[in-house]
């Protein structure tokens, strides 16, 4: 009986210090078009998401907002606000309002939004740089990547389900040679009940 005792505790103590890493593509949050208000890519191999953080002057503290620009326009604006060294990430589509679902081919960013963005589909972030000791800001290039909108629906007062996925490639905009890779982006978004959405 001791010996069996012995051997139970040897393996949990075998299971609970396994040294297996983490698959960051396990931590992506699964494809849907239900509006489950989720987001998520990996970024050079590592998971991104929004999350919620810290109120500074003007600004709200929330991850993620959706924004409509220039009445046919659309904007998914995440932030990583509970990280030490935090990141942003935005992605504009232009006309998705007139177009509504299919592909959004991703062409230069300025590294400016809104009115005064390009009139373009792009995508820019900025995230910390452990090399170069300070933040970054990355942009899309022409034909860097593709966004899929696979649902756009709209019930008046109820819900406005934005869904699709993503990938692409950014450059640095001071150093052409530093690119950022994009992968298995997905989100699932009701713009409707987005504002009550807390992301953790």
């Amino acid at each position: 009986m001791k010996t069996m005792y012995l051997l139970l505790i040897a393996l949990l103590v075998t299971t609970c210090n396994s040294d297996d890493p983490v698959d960051p593509a396990s931590l992506l949050p699964p494809i849907t078009m239900t509006g489950e208000n989720t987001f998520g890519c990996l970024i050079d191999g590592k998971f991104f998401r929004p999350r919620d953080g810290r109120s500074t002057i003007n600004s709200d503290n929330k991850g993620l907002r959706v924004v409509q620009t220039e009445t046919d326009n659309w904007e998914i604006h995440v932030f990583d606000r509970k990280s030490d060294k935090t990141g942003s990430l935005f992605i504009h589509l232009e006309d998705l309002f007139v177009l509504n679902e299919g592909l959004y081919h991703i062409k230069t960013a300025t590294g400016l939004r809104g009115l005064d963005g390009p009139n373009q589909n792009y995508i820019y972030g900025r995230f910390w740089k452990n090399s170069e000791v300070g933040y970054q800001n990355y942009v899309s290039f022409e034909d860097s990547g593709i966004v899929e909108i696979t649902k756009r629906e709209y019930t008046p007062n109820v819900s406005h389900i934005y869904s699709g996925t993503f990938d692409a490639e950014l450059i640095n905009f001071n150093d052409v040679n530093d690119t950022l890779k994009i992968k298995l982006g997905r989100f699932d978004l009701d713009a409707f009940s987005l504002q009550q959405h807390n992301w953790e």
